[in-house]
């Protein structure tokens, strides 16, 4: 079992990201932009979206339960290449690029 993280810096940052994330599911779209940077004041920014995957994810199943009647399988069709293809292209890109290369520079 993975060790609970003690330090409360990255609660500091973690929570306020789920929020934002929270918030823009909720309708405040472009308000979960700001959660993997803030998240990434903390961990590298690389370890910063790869915990907020599962977190996307979640929302993604709880919304796909509580609209279950609702979907339209032309959205689907429309919505799923695209999807497809920048997942691919990130992992791509995040294999091959380190940390230093995704920060800002500092001034």
């Amino acid at each position: 079992m993975p060790a609970l993280i003690a330090d409360p810096l990255f609660y500091a940052a973690a929570v306020p990201a789920v929020i934002l994330l929270d918030l823009s599911k909720g309708g405040f779209s472009g308000v979960g932009t700001a959660a993997t940077p803030l998240l990434a004041l903390y961990l590298p920014p690389l370890e910063a979206a790869a915990l907020i995957l599962p977190v996307l994810i979640i929302q993604d199943l709880i919304s796909i339960y509580v609209y279950r009647r609702d979907w339209d399988a032309s959205n689907l069709k429309i919505l799923l290449p695209g999807a497809v293809l920048g997942m691919a292209l990130a992992w791509l890109l995040a294999s091959h690029i380190s940390d230093n290369a995704v920060r800002l520079p500092s001034a």
